[in-house]
């Protein structure tokens, strides 16, 4: 039986869940964004570009931070629902049975900005809190909403919570087929069992997650053992466990409003009688898919907060009129484009679907960005078609994240082990 919040939510956002059902995507949303809520971050504590990774009882919280638009002054709370491995759907969990303390937790910290043209309240609240925190690992969603009215939920984010049990070890190997080593990456997985578990068929019981940066639609789910040897279990056999390389990310350098910055085409002060001051125009992006790799550094999909003006920009960073643009001379199919990463919630993000201009075979984008750095990606609503706008790489740099999954005395997931590598 689902808890009351959790069943309550699965009713609210019913158009959403069918949607990614239709697209195959898991049924828990990968992100909920309300349209006056701007620039969410989720990370470790000290960590601006980490994972919404949390281990269970350890001394780095995770951070949550977030602008509200709306003009009136904020409150709101935070609480968790518990997840299955595969995120498929809400576990039986009920709060008392994973949550310790009172949920939902009230966010403490708001603050207004000052010195932007785009007044915005800054929230920002750390997981666990000294009122509500997990008592178990596994899958959760992060549920906000506001405080007094759980049916009014303005963000929800994918987090996990583990625990430091099982020891794992990662290797990279090339794809087994010919045609995709120049392209993919593959990756071979032991996990050692802690001494004295009761997991008595690992070959069943044990098994991981594993995602490409913090990727959620292009994670593997649920893969299933290859051999066991003793307390040592090995994957190095599945399909999931092969990933597309993908591409370098794609930057955009909002921080200064004095320079052109490279890959900014002008700065224009707006003529609007009210919203951001600025507009900035990105420049006209090319397909990718036929070129060579370029070398340079980057974020790994995600973004940062920053203006060369002041030294709080979190409350002094303005918000921009930012426009995307990219080149499509096909006119016989013109999918659905997004821009994606961080940014985006690492999800399909209605606010972020581009609109094509068949005359000027472009699709382009106007969105509100706050200043700082940015990475992001093109990505079409059915990925896998001969419409693609980012090419893979097998020599990509990634960051891998592995899960190992374990079933607890009740039966519900929990994560005995998590650990990185870079490609």
């Amino acid at each position: 039986m689902l808890s009351d919040f959790s069943l309550r939510f699965t009713w609210l956002l019913l158009p959403l869940l069918c949607c990614l059902h239709l697209q195959g995507q898991p049924t828990v949303p990968i992100a909920y964004t309300a349209p006056h809520i701007k620039s969410v971050r989720l990370h470790p504590e000290g960590a601006p570009l980490g994972g919404p990774f949390l281990e269970l009882n350890g001394e780095a919280p995770l951070l949550l931070k977030f602008d509200d638009l709306s003009e009136d002054w904020p409150d709101y709370a935070w609480t968790l629902a518990h997840c299955h491995s595969d995120w498929s759907a809400f576990s039986d969990l009920r709060d008392w049975d994973c949550l310790e303390g009172w949920a939902p937790d009230r966010i403490e910290y708001t603050e207004a900005s000052f010195g932007g043209s785009v007044p915005f309240t800054c929230a920002a609240a750390t997981i666990p809190s000294d009122n509500l925190r997990p008592t178990r690992s596994g899958n959760y969603l992060l549920i906000v909403h506001k405080e007094g009215d759980p049916d009014d939920v303005v963000l929800t984010r994918r987090l996990v919570v583990y625990e430091k049990l099982a020891e794992i070890t990662v290797v990279n190997k090339r794809p087994y087929e010919a045609d995709r080593v120049p392209t993919h990456q593959r990756l071979e997985v032991e996990v050692a069992l802690p001494p004295g578990h009761r997991w008595s068929v690992p070959m069943r019981d044990i098994r991981l997650s594993v995602l490409r940066n913090v990727e959620w639609m292009d994670g593997a789910f649920d893969v299933q053992a290859s051999m066991v040897r003793g307390d040592v279990v090995r994957f190095d056999q599945s399909p999931l466990l092969t990933f597309a390389g993908a591409d370098r990310w794609r930057s955009a350098d909002l921080k200064s409003l004095s320079y052109l910055a490279p890959g900014i085409d002008a700065i224009r002060e707006s003529r609007a009688a009210d919203g951001p001051m600025w507009n900035m125009v990105l420049a006209t992006d090319a397909s990718r898919r036929f070129r060579m790799q370029v070398g340079r550094p980057d974020l790994n999909g995600a973004f940062t907060v920053h203006n060369d003006r002041f030294d709080d920009v979190e409350l002094t960073s303005d918000y921009l009129d930012v426009r995307f643009s990219l080149e499509h001379k096909d006119f016989g199919n013109v999918p659905d484009v997004y821009v994606y990463g961080a940014l985006s919630g690492w999800a399909l993000d209605p606010d972020f679907r581009m609109n094509y201009d068949a005359e000027g075979q472009v699709y382009r984008l106007n969105c509100l960005l706050k200043q700082g750095w940015y990475d992001y990606r093109y990505v079409t609503a059915t990925p896998g078609t001969e419409v693609e706008f980012e090419a893979n790489h097998g020599s990509t740099p990634n960051a891998y994240h592995v899960f190992v999954h374990a079933p607890a005395p009740d039966g519900e997931d929990r994560v005995i082990g998590m650990t990185n590598v870079s490609w």
